[in-house]
């Protein structure tokens, strides 16, 4: 899920504070990837908000997968708010045993879900094992700009003094590149954007 923290309150958190990142990384990935058909798939989706974001720039058909009963309950609120709803469905399932087929998903996209996942070979491999050939994996937890990470951050202290303290260690290089690892151990193709807006381990996924 996204950033949880410690915070109680995190469906308030990504819809209000993180709301601004998701147009923003959306549109990047969609971009760079070039991907907009087929079936995208958002892991620990949280309340679906970067499914969302993907779902209104693309043609996609958007799974958001989380494994809590009250995040697909309210990305299903959220999608009905956006008029969404035919586009972006909620499914509760497990990173580390994904309910779809292999090679089935032209876009997987993941924010902030990664830190929390328990076996991250595991996870990865079941990415790869859905991904579809040509498609491509976004993993990580950009935050779009450099300012929107600021003005995020700023706001954040003001609810949790110890956010600082807990986004380093999800940003540190020892996590990145555990992350990593666990994506080059597929063998797809993987690589690291590490930017001062964040990161994404990103496969590619050969035709």
């Amino acid at each position: 899920m996204d950033e949880k923290g410690k915070s109680p309150g995190f469906p308030y958190i990504a819809e209000h504070i993180f709301a601004p990142i998701y147009p923003v990384i959306a549109a990047h990935i969609v971009k760079e990837s070039g991907i907009k058909q087929g079936m995208c798939l958002d892991l620990g989706c949280g309340i679906a908000s970067l499914g969302l974001a993907v779902a209104e720039l693309t043609d996609m058909q958007v799974y958001g997968v989380d494994f809590s009963t009250e995040m697909c309950r309210l990305s299903k609120d959220k999608a009905n708010r956006h008029f969404l709803s035919d586009k972006v469905v909620p499914l509760q399932a497990d990173v580390h045993l994904l309910p779809f087929r292999d090679n089935a998903a032209a876009l997987i996209v993941s924010r902030g879900s990664v830190f929390f996942w328990k076996d991250l070979p595991v996870a990865f491999r079941e990415i790869s094992r859905v991904l579809a050939p040509g498609g491509q994996a976004w993993i990580g937890g950009g935050f779009g700009t450099k300012e929107l990470k600021a003005q995020i951050s700023e706001q954040m202290v003001e609810i949790d003094p110890d956010w600082h303290t807990a986004s380093k260690k999800r940003l540190s290089p020892e996590t990145i590149r555990a992350i990593r690892e666990a994506g080059e151990r597929t063998e797809i193709p993987c690589h690291v954007v590490k930017d001062d807006s964040g990161f994404w381990v990103i496969l590619s996924k050969e035709e």
